[in-house]
């Protein structure tokens, strides 16, 4: 009887090993129901595979609808495998790295909770992991969908167009530059890479309200430093929406502004890094002036005065940390 019980025990393993997704589709979200729960509806359209996949969306403390959708999500979808957990600890990087702790996926791609996914995504995802094995991290394209104006505002210049999300090197696959590397919209990382090189850092990334970042340039400069390739997926293409709040001056001051703070953490402790990073900094303030006068001649004054709000918003966050 011992010995039955026992052989039945070793088939539900081989079952449940078997049945494991390839990837995981992981979404850390933080009161933002009203984008996830578009982003979760074309998750529901995808035409892969359901047994390859999981969608793990990770709820940061989200005090408006978030879980009801989730549920609604679960309750409607149930051939989806899906799961929704709470990140008690604030911070987009807690929640990531919970994320990672979850997912039951051998890579795990992260996508924003606020993009529109073309039908194919996910099947193009499983796709990429299963032929490009020995690929340990890479990024997909970004497009920028405008959700209250026709296109791109005249008033954006198209080199802040990355600061709203825009990630696009090309029609190719390729290896990435060492000045790049995937952002956070669209980027798979393989959990063996999280085992060996450890988590985002919880010290950087947006907390609540606060709009900190670099918690993805220093993992993915942490883990190149350790020999490990970044590939760019040019066929993994999704869409980041922005709403007419994010396009507002005092979201782009703060968000600016989060961009210097977050700098000055990340050389926080050396002086010798800080007067580095201010000289930096500093370059790209003249250039920015460049760049301003170049626009004032297309007759452009608006995107010139942006570009100069921009740099001097960051060397505001820089400076006060």
């Amino acid at each position: 009887m011992a010995l039955e019980q026992t052989v039945d025990f070793r088939v539900v393993i081989l079952k449940c090993m078997q049945s494991r997704p390839h990837i995981t589709i992981a979404i850390c979200t933080y009161n933002r129901s009203g984008y996830l729960k578009d982003t979760l509806k074309d998750l529901a359209a995808q035409t892969a595979r359901r047994d390859s996949y999981e969608i793990l969306v990770v709820n940061n403390n989200s005090d408006d609808s978030t879980s009801s959708i989730c549920d609604r999500f679960s309750q409607s979808n149930p051939d989806i495998r899906f799961r929704a957990v709470v990140e008690l600890n604030q911070g987009l990087s807690h929640a990531r790295n919970r994320a990672v702790k979850e997912a039951l996926g051998e890579a795990i791609y992260f996508i924003d909770d606020d993009v529109y996914l073309p039908a194919d995504y996910v099947e193009k995802a499983v796709k990429y992991s299963k032929e490009k094995p020995n690929t340990l991290s890479a990024g997909g394209r970004i497009w920028v969908h405008f959700d209250d104006e026709e296109g791109q505002p005249n008033w954006i210049p198209g080199e802040l167009m990355p600061m709203f999300g825009l990630h696009d090197l090309g029609d190719e696959d390729r290896i990435y530059p060492q000045s790049n590397f995937p952002r956070g919209g669209n980027m798979m990382v393989r959990k063996s890479v999280f085992d060996t090189f450890g988590l985002f850092d919880t010290n950087l990334g947006r907390t609540g309200k606060e709009l900190l970042g670099s918690e993805e340039k220093a993992f993915f400069e942490r883990i190149r430093k350790n020999g490990v390739q970044l590939r760019y997926w040019s066929g993994l293409e999704l869409n980041h929406r922005i709403g007419n709040e994010r396009l507002k001056t005092g979201f782009l001051k703060k968000q600016s502004a989060g961009i210097g703070k977050s700098e000055r953490l990340r050389v926080k402790g050396s002086f010798k890094e800080f007067l580095k990073k201010l000289a930096a900094e500093e370059i790209k303030f003249a250039g920015s002036i460049i760049l301003a006068i170049f626009y004032l001649f297309r007759l452009r004054p608006k995107a010139a005065l942006f570009i100069l709000r921009f740099r001097y918003w960051v060397m505001i966050g820089f400076l006060r940390g």
